[in-house]
């Protein structure tokens, strides 16, 4: 697959703080992007529209997955592309690793995980959670994904096809990654470095119990 026929779509909502930066970082990797920002109040679609031709935007907000779809069908039925990167707008993924992703694309591989190193700079709570869902997984749907929450991930237009979630919200990654486990979707997974800001705590406890109940609930309808 060339890397012009893969798009990156980048979901935001109120990110006027990082969204600059993130696209002139971005901007050096790849010119092929959609921004789709999800009913921001703050000046994110201004920001976004003076660097980029691919602007689409929610007049409210609707949750990130219904942004990530909205990004998707622009990509594929719009601009024809074969493959999208999904990024996110918050500063916490490193523009220069979208080559990892690039490479994997030209190996030939339709479904890429990134997978953020478990050292020191990764909070517990995070390390726990991120643990913790990836076995619920595992004994839910037959397969372990690691680092679901991760956000940074990318997949070909037959793949999409296949993920199809109905996810609005930031349970998005987890519908993607039980599809990939129930429907044995062949994937490969990007060693890749996050950032995390000061007000990034983490999932709470309450958190998780309810992840762990959607999924369970996502047993019986897929």
């Amino acid at each position: 697959m060339k890397k012009n026929d893969i798009w990156l779509v980048i979901p935001g909502y109120n990110e006027s703080q990082y969204l600059d930066r993130v696209l002139q970082q971005v901007k050096k990797q790849t010119q092929n992007i959609i921004y789709v920002d999800d009913g921001s109040s703050d000046r994110s679609v201004k920001i976004a529209q003076k660097q980029l031709q691919h602007v689409l935007a929610h007049q409210v907000n609707l949750g990130k997955g219904a942004a990530l779809k909205t990004g998707c069908e622009y990509a594929f039925k719009e601009l024809n592309a074969q493959a999208v990167i999904l990024m996110d707008s918050d500063d916490q993924h490193q523009a220069a690793e979208l080559t990892l992703f690039f490479k994997e694309f030209a190996k030939g591989r339709q479904l890429i995980f990134g997978e953020r190193a478990i050292d020191h700079r990764m909070p517990l709570i995070r390390v726990m959670g991120n643990r913790l869902v990836s076995v619920v997984i595992l004994l839910l749907f037959g397969n372990y994904i690691p680092d679901i929450p991760c956000g940074f991930q990318a997949f070909s237009k037959q793949v999409y096809q296949q993920l199809a979630w109905e996810a609005s919200g930031y349970e998005v990654e987890l519908e993607i990654a039980a599809k990939t486990a129930k429907l044995k979707i062949p994937f490969v997974t990007v060693g890749i470095e996050t950032i995390y800001h000061d007000l990034d705590r983490g999932m709470t406890l309450l958190d998780t119990i309810k992840i762990v109940a959607y999924l369970i609930n996502l047993r019986f309808k897929i």
